[in-house]
């Protein structure tokens, strides 16, 4: 079989589900190694889940649609 490849919404919300995790394990590295300050593994989370949903939020004043579709792929 032929895989199809996956839908545009899907794609974007991988990249910005990307983006924010390697930018905030990046911004917790130079934490723990310039100023000895951790956070715990569920406010990591918390903080990106945060991030993502503001992000697609700010798509809804240009496209209500795609930020619709992107927030109901987001909370499944």
């Amino acid at each position: 079989m032929i895989s199809l490849p996956p839908p545009a919404s899907s794609r974007s919300l991988t990249l910005l589900g990307w983006q924010a995790s390697i930018y905030w394990i990046w911004n917790e590295r130079n934490n723990r190694l310039h100023a000895n300050q951790t956070r715990l593994i569920a406010t990591l989370f918390s903080i990106i889940d945060h991030q993502v949903r503001n992000k697609i939020q700010s798509f809804r004043e240009t496209n209500p649609r795609r930020s619709s579709q992107l927030m109901q792929l987001w909370i499944r």
